[in-house]
């Protein structure tokens, strides 16, 4: 994956989202405008069909209401004494000679007013004549006019703030896919420069036992297993990497279930004992009651040995490690402390980085590649769980992880 893949792919969740968001927008704002729309124009319609229906000279239920009757040539027409100008009236009977057959008909004057009318035929006298019933409707006009602009005004604000939220959502949503990718390249160039070393010395250890055909095993042992220990530290390596792998991989996966976690410490520092006793370090354990974590027991084991093994290679000979176990309201907490050197605070800000080591001539850390705290962070990340490192230079160490207690176990409490 480069450059150009991670790219199209921030673009795709930029664009497919954008999309859909106008057309909901659009699609949200014109259903508000038409049902408004339709249900001003249906009350307009049906207070023309109500004033049709009663007596020309009733129009008590609207002073909006015109009536016009036209006779061959003679027009003549009635409305609230000075609801319309009189050269409103004058316009709209021209009008309304003009007119078509159509049941429901719009026009406007040149005062701007906007007018809806029906039509029928009434019995005057002796004869028939055409009744125009007119309802100036400019008030409802303005209305949805107003309302319209009001609508496209907010539906591009919407579409705007659609914009800028997909651009940052875009940004967030391919960071984490960007970050794995950064990491990927970056473990590979590490683990390409770490193999480079122990290949070298490989092939020139071959190499000087090939340029002498006739020695022998015995004669070119110190070449051979000199190969053979480069060998172990890539096997070391790449079941590090490996391990890394299949962490992320399976952190979503992975079947976990509630396991007294005391029991899991326990007995990973009962195999340290022996290397402890070597060294005259004092190994404590500190635990006041079994504490529950929903976890796979592989997980826990290789968290505490790697964190074990850290605190053995960096205390000193009749040093001192202690590892505690605690219940802090909704975690299981575990400190791993150890006298010794200590860590900077600079180098504390990099302890978790993949390849990075305190002190690479150390004597306890050459075999190493600066991997094992790594893989406690991603195993513990993994869990929804937390680890810090906290230090002073000469005096300790100790990293604290802390774990989501179980369901089970808050219930209990």
């Amino acid at each position: 994956m480069d450059q150009k893949v991670l790219k199209k792919l921030q673009q795709k969740f930029f664009y497919v989202p954008v999309a859909i968001g106008w057309l909901l927008i659009m699609l949200s704002c014109s259903l508000v405008y038409y049902v408004l729309h339709s249900q001003a124009f249906t009350q307009v319609e049906n207070s023309l069909l109500k004033a049709g229906a009663k007596p020309y000279f009733d129009t008590v239920h609207s002073d909006k209401i015109i009536y016009v009757f036209l006779d061959g040539e003679e027009v003549s027409s009635y409305s609230l004494v000075d609801a319309f100008s009189t050269e409103e009236i004058a316009e709209v009977e021209e009008k309304m000679q003009e007119i078509d057959n159509s049941m429901f008909n719009r026009f406007s004057t040149e005062t701007g007013k906007k007018y809806m009318f029906a039509q029928s035929k009434v019995f005057m006298g002796d004869k028939y004549v055409k009744k125009f019933v007119l309802i100036d409707y400019s008030d409802t006009y303005d209305m949805l006019l107003t309302l319209g602009l009001t609508l496209i005004g907010v539906m591009l604000a919407c579409m705007a703030a659609v914009v800028i939220f997909y651009y940052f959502y875009a940004k967030k949503a391919i960071l984490p896919v960007k970050q794995s990718f950064e990491k990927q390249r970056e473990l590979i160039a590490n683990a390409s420069h770490e193999l480079k070393t122990p290949l070298t010395i490989v092939r020139t250890n071959l190499e000087l036992i090939e340029s002498d055909p006739t020695s022998t095993v015995e004669e070119n042992k110190k070449w051979l297993e000199s190969a053979q220990y480069q060998v172990e530290r890539m096997h070391s390596l790449i079941l590090d990497m490996l391990d890394l792998t299949k962490i992320d991989a399976t952190a979503l996966t992975v079947e976990r279930e509630p396991i007294v976690i005391n029991d899991v410490i326990e007995g990973m520092m009962l195999s340290f004992e022996a290397i402890c006793y070597e060294k005259l370090i004092d190994l404590t354990y500190i635990a006041d009651e079994p504490v529950k974590v929903n976890a796979n027991k592989a997980e826990i084991e290789k968290l505490a040995g790697i964190l074990l093994d850290n605190a053995i290679k960096y205390t000193p000979d009749k040093g001192k490690i202690t590892v505690e176990i605690q219940r802090q309201r909704r975690n299981a907490v575990l400190k791993f402390y150890n006298t010794g050197e200590g860590i900077s605070q600079e180098n504390l800000t990099n302890i978790f980085d993949r390849f990075f080591k305190v002190d690479a001539s150390h004597k306890e850390t050459s075999n190493s590649f600066g991997l094992g705290l790594s893989i406690a962070k991603s195993i513990t990340q993994s869990m929804k769980g937390s680890i810090v490192c906290e230090s002073e230079v000469g005096k300790y160490t100790r990293f604290i992880v802390e774990l989501p207690l179980s369901p089970t176990d808050r219930q209990s409490k």
